[in-house]
């Protein structure tokens, strides 16, 4: 007898090429047939199975047999025939203050398309909660915009554009700005311009995304948090084809973290007062990937190791050294995540002198060995 042809329904409030193409791939792998819909979901579309973003139950209610059939959501909390997979948002706004942090800003913002309120399993669902949080954790000065309501409708694109504007005037400068998603990429570009804001001088600007059409062509490329929305997707098709053989899949959800930040010209600006260690920390952001030390950058800057070590410590309370390797740990990550390099080309493109040391470095850093992090983020 032939095997039934799984049918599976992809309902995404936003739909995201870096989230579908993994679960497309998956699918066809698996045999499935894939449809796509966005928030205008085809009544009483019957299957097998439903992968979703943001719709709520009550949205995906009009769909057949939604209390039955297997759903994998990014927001909904598991039980029943739901599983979740989440984004770790609280991992994404560690990566975004640290890297503003190491350049020394110390005012935050963010702009969000809306305010998703509440938690999933702990995890805040908004990325601009998660960076509420941890600023205030900090003692950090943090603003905020949503551009929606909670509930409701948007405003119109106008309104929107002005409240941005109004936002982005009122904000002390310099400020480091996190846009928590791509679709508010342009509406803030348009305030931007329309205030003459200098980016990175006045408004440095990092995206929680690192897709290619919203952060490479705008007016300035945007820096991107990388490795989350591939890992995301290949963990929402794997979970599904779990439930479709029957599999007892955990209640506890998969929660995905970033992996890092891939800077351009957005962000290229250094917030410290102190000349000579604003040219050492660009000195080692332009040599990480090769085997630069220290003593290099502190002769670059015209200090002496020493005084850079306490200027890093009293402008960004760390050491020197411990800066470098979060510089090459970062760029070892997005390696492993988006190339199908070698270890010894990964450490020739990091500063280490073999994979042995680069494995050693790693392991220490995040407590995984290079190959086990690769294979838990490509599934």
């Amino acid at each position: 007898m032939p095997k039934k042809t799984p049918y599976i329904l992809c309902a995404f409030k936003q739909p995201n090429d870096q989230l579908l193409q993994p679960i497309y791939a998956f699918g066809q792998r698996q045999g499935w047939l894939i449809e796509l819909c966005t928030e205008t979901l085809p009544q009483n579309w019957q299957g097998d199975g439903v992968i979703s973003d943001y719709l709520t139950l009550e949205e995906l209610a009009a769909l057949r047999d939604i209390g039955k059939i297997p759903v994998v959501s990014r927001i909904l909390p598991p039980g029943g025939n739901v599983r979740s997979v989440l984004s770790d948002t609280r991992a994404v706004a560690r990566v975004a203050v640290d890297f503003f942090a190491g350049q020394g800003f110390r005012v935050f913002a963010s702009v969000s398309a809306r305010d998703f309120p509440g938690e999933v399993c702990g995890i805040p669902v908004s990325p601009g909660r998660a960076l509420l949080e941890l600023t205030r954790e900090r003692g950090l000065e943090y603003h905020a915009h949503y551009c929606a309501p909670v509930e409701g409708n948007p405003p119109a694109y106008p309104e929107m554009v002005a409240g941005i504007r109004e936002f982005l005037r009122n904000l002390p400068k310099p400020a480091a700005l996190t846009l928590t998603s791509v679709w508010v990429v342009a509406p803030v570009w348009r305030a931007v311009e329309e205030l003459e804001l200098r980016v990175p001088e006045e408004i440095a600007i990092l995206c929680n995304s690192q897709r290619p059409l919203y952060t490479c062509y705008t007016p300035v490329p945007l820096s991107g948090i990388s490795g989350e929305h591939g890992t995301v997707g290949l963990k929402l098709a794997e979970t599904m084809q779990k439930m479709l053989d029957g599999d007892d899949v955990p209640l506890e959800p998969e929660v995905v973290s970033p992996s890092a930040v891939i800077r351009r010209a957005s962000t290229d600006i250094i917030a410290v007062p102190h000349l000579k260690l604003a040219t050492a920390i660009r000195f080692l952001i332009q040599n990480c990937g090769t085997s630069v030390g220290i003593g290099e950058a502190a002769r670059y800057a015209g200090l002496s190791q020493s005084m850079l070590n306490r200027l890093f410590r009293r402008y960004l309370g760390r050491t020197a050294a411990g800066f470098l390797q979060q510089l090459r740990i970062d760029r070892m990550k997005n390696l492993l995540d988006s190339t199908g390099l070698s270890l010894s080309e990964i450490a020739a493109q990091t500063g280490y002198s073999s994979p042995v040391s680069l494995s050693l470095a790693f392991r220490r850093a995040t407590g995984m060995q290079p190959g086990a992090y690769r294979e838990l983020r490509r599934g």
